[in-house]
């Protein structure tokens, strides 16, 4: 009866994850700057056949390791280059770290921490958010989440060194983790070894046992596994490009962003707090009672419970995450999400019904499918947790739902306030008012029906509640947004292509704009009013008597109105169209006229 109860968790989780992170997953189109880049680098490898040194826009990219690349080119040959087969990877990644974290929690937990672990990791909006992107960073979580679950596992081997089976089991287990911590370094680079090392070092200075632990994680064979997936790879591309693979990906990529400032992404040493409070809305509330638990247990000392030993990993999880990226110079909100599984664990385990948790093996009501508050494993901290501890969770909660409802409710009047300084990208845009309504309204009715329930109601209506804002996002706000964002840009690209046929020079003026490059379907020409050689290169071009189109931002039309030989078609969003053929004038004037 228990494992079928197992099983039909992980089915309705699988059920939940897929239709979130699978339904409509190639609508809308790619979103600059990430996806359209990685989709073009990927068609580039698929053209070229060179599998090493990924390339966009014919120029050596060294932005990421070559793993994403090789799948997205795999998914092309299955899917054709669409949006999918550029996005299915992340999606397929997203469900496969629900069901790991959802099995994890089950086994080392009880039920029902599976139900909730795999909920809070599911319905929370960072992770639906990267689900359905074509960036690395879905991919890179699970790989480092499997390690770091693997590691767990070998380590149950300390606990008994003296039964062959378990220390057979352990070493298989740690040679899993070696392997999925090497195919995390080709996802993103020395990340994917340095986190599952916070995680399971960490506990190591915690444990009693280290010498017998650390000889659990690193068998002989681990880092000859790990070496033997990630160093080929390497050693081929700095053989194929010499320095400049250690300058754009060693120095720029890793070192620079680290200690440095990348494409203006700066951010407070305290940006990830609200980060993990809006982006793991709305288990972020149950957070403070989940880390009381783990730091509870790390402070009695007692890993040697299977259940206290995870719970102790993960919090040293967290911690080194948290704490690695807010010292770090470059900041993005994607980059704490490596911590999101650690958090839900946490949460699964804590127990979010604030009831009174139990050592004992049984559910308080067998009979009632709600009746979620014991917990079947039997570490639970002695004494009660502080009440403002108890009390913070519906005020996290209460004020954070409070806040994305009025900030979503008020998007109409911040698009009418900033139209006039958005440099034309809101023209044309009608307010979204019915549908930031709604989406307000479904925010306040879900976080208010939450904190009026109680027990396992209570993440129960939260869970319902973002499912239905998860749901409208896909289908009715992605769709507005790539057509504000995106939708000029893309209509003009495809204009592009359509009069410049198989030959001439497509121009992006003052515009670094993956999406050009992708839909295009051709070499891209990169000028820039900035660079004194500009508009003399773009003469020169015009010059040449190759037909020439160029596209810009409508801030940087005034200086191209003058140039001899070019033509203005139309503009709109925010940017413009030129051609250097005056018959592309005539077309766009009937296509308007009609």
């Amino acid at each position: 009866m228990d494992r079928r109860k197992g099983t039909a968790t992980l089915l309705a989780l699988l059920l939940l994850s897929g239709t979130l992170f699978f339904v409509r997953l190639g609508t809308p189109g790619l979103f600059d700057a990430d996806e359209p880049a990685y989709a073009q680098a990927a068609r580039e490898m698929l053209e070229t056949g060179d599998w090493i040194t990924p390339h966009f826009n014919g120029r050596p990219r060294f932005d990421k390791p070559i793993l994403f690349y090789w799948l997205i080119t795999l998914s092309y040959r299955v899917f054709g280059v669409t949006e999918f087969a550029v996005r299915f990877w992340s999606a397929l990644a997203g469900v496969t770290l629900v069901l790991l974290v959802s099995r994890a929690a089950r086994r080392w937990f009880g039920p029902p921490a599976d139900l909730w672990a795999g909920l809070a990791l599911t319905t929370n909006l960072l992770t639906a958010l990267l689900a359905r992107a074509a960036v690395t960073d879905m991919l890179l979580t699970l790989f480092v989440t499997l390690a770091i679950l693997a590691g767990v596992e070998a380590l149950e081997g300390s606990a008994s060194p003296q039964d062959a089976t378990r220390v057979r089991s352990s070493e298989r287990w740690a040679m899993i983790g070696w392997a999925a911590m090497g195919l995390a370094v080709l996802v993103k680079g020395p990340v994917g070894l340095l986190i599952p090392g916070m995680a399971l070092g960490g506990f190591l200075l915690v444990s009693r046992e280290r010498r017998l632990g650390l000889a659990r994680l690193v068998p002989w064979g681990g880092p000859l596994l790990f070496a033997a997936i990630t160093l080929p790879w390497y050693g081929l591309a700095l053989g194929a490009n010499g320095w400049a693979f250690v300058d754009g990906f060693v120095i720029k990529h890793h070192v620079t962003r680290y200690t440095g400032v990348v494409s203006s992404h700066a951010g407070p040493i305290w940006f990830y707090l609200p980060v993990v409070l809006i982006g793991f809305f709305p288990w972020s509330g149950f957070l403070p009672r989940a880390l009381w638990h783990a730091v509870t247990v790390a402070r009695r000392r007692e890993p040697g419970e299977p259940a206290g030993r995870l719970l102790i990993v993960c919090a040293c999880w967290v911690a080194g995450v948290f704490l690695f990226f807010s010292l770090a110079g470059t900041k993005l909100p994607s980059y704490i999400f490596p911590a999101f599984p650690a958090l839900a664990l946490l949460v699964g385990a804590a127990g979010i019904s604030h009831e009174k948790p139990t050592t004992d093996n049984r559910s308080a009501s067998e009979n009632d499918p709600l009746s979620f508050v014991t917990w079947q494993f039997s570490i639970a901290p002695e004494g009660r947790v502080p009440r403002w501890i108890e009390r913070a969770a519906p005020w996290l909660i209460g004020l954070t739902g409070g806040t994305l409802a009025l900030g979503v409710g008020m998007i109409p009047w911040i698009l009418e306030t900033v139209r006039p300084l958005a440099g034309g990208v809101l023209e044309g845009v009608a307010p979204p008012v019915g549908l930031a309504w709604w989406l307000a309204a479904l925010l306040t009715l879900g976080t208010a029906s939450g904190l009026l329930a109680r027990g396992p109601w209570r993440p129960a209506f939260l869970s319902a509640m973002m499912v239905l804002f998860l749901l409208t996002a896909e289908v009715a706000v992605a769709p507005r947004a790539y057509a504000i964002l995106q939708g000029p840009l893309r209509e003009f690209t495809e204009d592009a292509r359509e009069i410049l046929g198989v030959q001439g020079t497509l121009v992006a003026y003052g515009l670094n704009a993956p999406t050009i490059v992708f839909y295009a379907q051709r070499p891209v020409t990169p000028l820039g009013p900035a660079s004194p050689e500009g508009p003399d290169q773009l003469r020169r071009l015009l010059e040449a008597g190759r037909p020439v189109v160029v596209i810009t931002r409508s801030a940087h039309a005034p200086r191209l109105d003058g140039v001899s030989g070019l033509f203005r078609l139309k503009s709109r969003g925010g940017y413009a169209i030129y051609s250097s053929l005056p018959r592309a004038m005539g077309k766009f004037k009937l296509k308007t006229d009609d």
